[in-house]
């Protein structure tokens, strides 16, 4: 047989398009089994997306990308997760159809305050029972797929079409359109294409004032987030000085709600032992008693689940609004 005659001709293929606002819609009413490919959005992307969805009809989990890129570190890695989960959810386990002896073998680690994780199951049937007791139709799993590096992209491609065979619906997410060559080219058909509507001129206009250092990328990734909501992005300001009153220089704060007199810090691990720590207690002390709410949020907090950050500045403004 000719071999080239067997592979679909891709030189002007294009995949369809999404726009931005309906990838989080998209990727929660996913079939079991069924498999997405986004080109053009990282995994954080993909995240970010399924948090904004007001009416998300399942949970999603994340895939952390393994350092050597090799198939059973991944396995091992996503299973070690699916087990964390279940063990921070008992005993609230939706346990229909569940494998009975490996219930009761869960039920008692979890019990005594051990992950479910047995190493000597089979793959097939431990991944089943964790998936099952988080969700009737278990987590949407979302793996970045790395364009540049074809060896770690088959490997997380093998993961995402076995947890597919399993019955897991599974997101491929590219940040830029891979070649369309071994291994890619096994998960590009039906892939969508992330577009960005195009913004209101007031959201593109920066206007002139103090920006957030070049060196502060969580600062600036916390500020991005307020921008693109509309409760609070209207609010704050970024890097600026809060007035206060008597002698000593005002503090410049990382972000300000002026009208409401709040500040929300963001404080990296040089924050946690002195000088800076007791300084940043004077600091608070100082704008406590001109009249500010004073939120601390680490840099750490923002990495993990930047959009929780973003709830606790919003309960933050509501309960200033409120009182």
């Amino acid at each position: 047989m000719d071999f080239d005659s067997t592979i679909p001709r891709f030189e002007s293929w294009r995949p369809s398009q999404i726009v931005l606002t309906d990838v989080g819609r998209r990727i929660s009413i996913l079939e079991p089994g069924e498999r997405l490919t986004l080109v053009g959005i990282d995994r954080d992307g993909v995240g970010d997306a399924l948090r904004a969805e007001p009416e998300g009809l399942r949970g999603a989990l994340l895939l952390e990308a393994a350092v050597d890129g090799a198939v059973e570190t991944i396995m091992g890695r996503l299973l070690d997760d699916l087990a964390e989960l279940a063990l921070d959810r008992w005993p609230h386990w939706h346990e229909a159809a569940a494998f009975a002896p490996w219930l009761r073998a869960a039920t008692k680690r979890a019990s005594a305050g051990h992950r479910p994780r047995f190493r000597k199951v089979a793959k097939t049937l431990e991944f089943a029972q964790l998936m099952r007791v988080l969700e009737p139709a278990g987590p949407i799993l979302v793996a970045a797929v790395d364009p540049a590096a074809p060896a770690r992209a088959a490997a997380a491609i093998q993961v995402l079409e076995w947890c597919a065979a399993q019955g897991a619906s599974v997101v491929a997410a590219f940040a830029t359109m891979p070649p369309l060559a071994p291994p890619y080219d096994r998960i590009l058909y039906g892939a969508l294409e992330v577009v960005r509507e195009i913004e209101p001129v007031q959201a593109r206009f920066i206007p002139r004032g103090p920006r957030p250092h070049h060196a502060s990328a969580i600062e600036q990734r916390v500020e991005a987030a307020l921008r693109r909501d509309p409760e609070l992005g209207p609010l704050f300001v970024c890097n600026q000085i809060a007035p206060i009153p008597g002698p000593g220089t005002p503090p410049r704060v990382d972000l300000l709600w002026r009208e409401g007199r709040v500040v929300v810090e963001l404080d990296g691990p040089e924050h946690q032992g002195n000088p800076n720590f007791a300084q940043d207690r004077h600091r608070d002390y100082e704008l406590l008693v001109a009249g500010y709410l004073v939120l601390r949020i680490t840099n750490a907090q923002v990495e993990t689940d930047l959009q929780r950050a973003i709830e606790k500045i919003r309960a933050v403004v509501r309960y200033r609004k409120s009182s």
